[in-house]
């Protein structure tokens, strides 16, 4: 093999490295090992929290140690995915601030390798993390954060299952029947000072139906101690007063006052969309369940965001490499997590669409993750 041929390969390798496995899985190893030590102790420090602004409540119902134990490891998966996007911020920069204050990260770009090779692994741990996230919610983050608020409820002296409902207003079939009631018991499923107003294709009142209870039977509701107004041909209205009064038209699903009672954060995305639907065909204030419906997508990918906001930072500051890189990568994710609370609020009460209080934030932090990802300093 002649000289030249040798200096041709040798070049070849220095100005196109090889895929550098080694000090990807390196670096991903450290990522790994900081991730998991920074989620644990904030998971810990949550379920502290938990425990001690309800320990007291706790010693006043006399609540067993074993419960209490059950009840604090049943918060795991919730505070693991709160916890999950600050971890991983806190691992890469911590990583990648270290290696560029030892001095480490200039010799690998020396190298030829780019920080954007090098944290490709990252990048695809985020993406996992992501997925599992958007995965996990549903089938294993709402049912085990259900199962904790149920059990609370046992421990407190509370059944969830029983609660009354009360101030019920329900739209039924298409604007058809008005449904107002005073109260609901789900045990017994009876309706307490119920009034149903029936009505015609233009909206006006063709019947009433007040009565101080109304009970399923199964199929319809039976309208106990009842007076019903009916509008003759002739635009007059008669009243009569009947003990037991039924109507196979009346036979609204009790499900749909119960619903109502229902809290959107144990709600399942399918469910939750289901309820989003029935809100807005009842005539029902939607805003806070439709931005809870949103919330469940955009957090997904919080994961990315923190990932590509963290790598931006990393190696950016010539003194001081590690304490500005944390300051400033922290810095971003809060302004996030604040803009994301607004957003959420502002959704919430009215003031903007629920969809409009969460993607603008989302999308805007999610463009600035990849442009920092992709101009990070190399």
């Amino acid at each position: 093999m002649s000289l030249f041929v040798i200096g041709d390969s040798l070049a070849s390798r220095l100005t196109h490295p090889r895929t550098p496995h080694k000090l990807r899985s390196m670096t991903l190893s450290s990522v790994l090992k900081f991730f998991f030590g920074a989620e644990a102790m904030l998971v810990v420090l949550l379920l502290l929290a938990d425990l001690f602004s309800n320990i007291w409540r706790f010693l006043a119902y006399d609540v067993s140690l074993g419960n209490i134990l059950l009840w604090t490891c049943q918060g795991i998966p919730a505070h693991g995915s709160e916890a999950m996007p600050v971890a991983l911020l806190f691992a890469i920069t911590f990583t990648l601030s270290e290696l560029y204050a030892d001095g480490e990260l200039l010799v690998i770009f020396g190298a030829g390798i780019s920080i954007r090779s090098l944290c490709v692994p990252v990048l695809v741990m985020s993406a996992l993390l992501s997925v599992g996230l958007f995965w996990g919610n549903d089938h294993f983050i709402i049912p085990t954060t259900s199962a904790r608020d149920d059990l609370y409820n046992q421990m407190t002296g509370q059944d969830a299952a029983t609660r009354q409902i009360s101030n019920i207003t329900i739209i039924a079939k298409s604007g058809e029947y008005l449904y107002n009631v005073s109260l609901y018991d789900p045990r017994e499923k009876r309706l307490i000072n119920v009034d149903v107003i029936e009505r015609d294709s233009t909206m006006a009142p063709v019947m009433r139906v007040v009565a101080d209870s109304a009970r399923w039977n199964g199929q319809m509701w039976v309208f106990e101690n009842a007076k019903t107004y009916s509008l003759q041909e002739n635009g007059e209205w008669t009243l009569k007063t009947v003990s037991n009064y039924m109507n196979q038209t009346l036979n609204e699903d009790p499900n749909s006052f119960e619903t109502l009672a229902a809290d959107p954060k144990f709600m399942t995305r399918s469910a939750l969309r289901d309820y989003v639907k029935f809100l807005k065909s009842s005539g029902l204030p939607f805003a806070e369940a439709e931005t809870e419906y949103h919330k469940r997508f955009s957090f997904c990918l919080t994961p990315l965001i923190v990932c590509g906001l963290s790598i931006a930072f990393s190696g950016l500051f010539r003194r001081n490499s590690l304490l500005m890189s944390m300051l400033f990568s922290l810095g971003s994710a809060t302004v996030y997590y604040v803009a994301q609370m607004v957003g959420g609020i502002a959704a919430k009460t009215g003031w903007v669409q629920p969809a409009m209080g969460i993607w603008p934030i989302t999308l805007i932090f999610l463009a600035i993750s990849i442009l920092g990802f992709f101009r990070a300093k190399t």
